[in-house]
């Protein structure tokens, strides 16, 4: 696995962080990203500590919910942030660190040469199985089975279907802009996009621990997993597909 080396037209690009209580991950993940020339927008879910105060000391826009909506509203508030100030690239890094930028320009190469619409940064590829990358067994678990459902209900064969680490062009984001899940939204907006005619791809990454704090993916969470990802799935059958325009 190698780093790609790009020359390219630029692309206004934005890098949207979700963060709920994330004061001691973001100094160390904003400065990593202040010397690349990628615009961010760290979205406050609600934090009761100090992440938008620490956000904003380090130069970043932020964006504040009124309430705790999750990663999927904090998601497509980035998203609706994107397409208002006419980005043409939308990336997502979690808060917590675990995402290293210095993958970005390898999740960022298949959108940039044209070849997808979505890209997903993985784990898991053949071509670059992250062997040092440890995870809890329940998230093992729920990886497994969101991998399973969505190779059913679309024939993808995704290996990292919970990956955060994600960029998608501006009619994808502009897509999810007005309609992306709430609860547990990367295996359902992946099949959201499949079914809209998205090109989606995944490139190898390494991931590295959480910075501090802890997990949100707690035990109850990771009971629960399977029925929200199933009825996520049973909700997108019966629903009208929507048409990106």
């Amino acid at each position: 696995m190698h780093f790609i080396a790009l020359r390219h037209v630029p692309m206004k690009t934005l890098i949207i962080i979700p963060a709920h209580n994330e004061e001691e991950s973001l100094p160390g993940l904003l400065r990593e990203l202040s010397g690349l020339g990628y615009d961010t927008l760290v979205v406050n879910d609600a934090s009761s500590d100090r992440t938008a105060a620490v956000a904003a000391a380090h130069g970043s826009p932020v964006a504040t919910l009124p309430a705790n909506l999750g990663i999927g509203g904090a998601v497509q508030t980035g998203f609706k942030y994107a397409v208002r100030h006419n980005y043409d690239v939308a990336v997502q890094l979690d808060g917590d660190a675990q995402h290293n930028p210095v993958w970005l320009d390898n999740v960022l190469a298949p959108i940039r040469d044209g070849r997808a619409d979505c890209v997903i940064g993985s784990r898991y590829t053949k071509e670059g199985f992250d062997v040092d990358y440890k995870t809890s067994f329940p998230r093992r678990m729920g990886m497994h089975f969101s991998t399973g459902i969505l190779m059913m209900a679309t024939g993808l064969h995704i290996t990292d279907t919970t990956s955060g680490f994600r960029a998608l062009n501006r009619k994808a984001f502009t897509y999810f802009a007005t309609d992306y899940p709430v609860e547990h939204p990367e295996a359902e907006a992946l099949c959201m996009l499949h079914r809209a005619g998205f090109r989606i791809t995944e490139v190898p990454v390494k991931m590295r621990g959480r910075a501090a704090g802890e997990s949100l993916f707690t035990m109850s969470k990771a009971a629960l997993y399977p029925y929200r990802v199933i009825l996520g799935f049973i909700g997108l059958a019966i629903k009208k597909r929507k048409i990106p325009r």
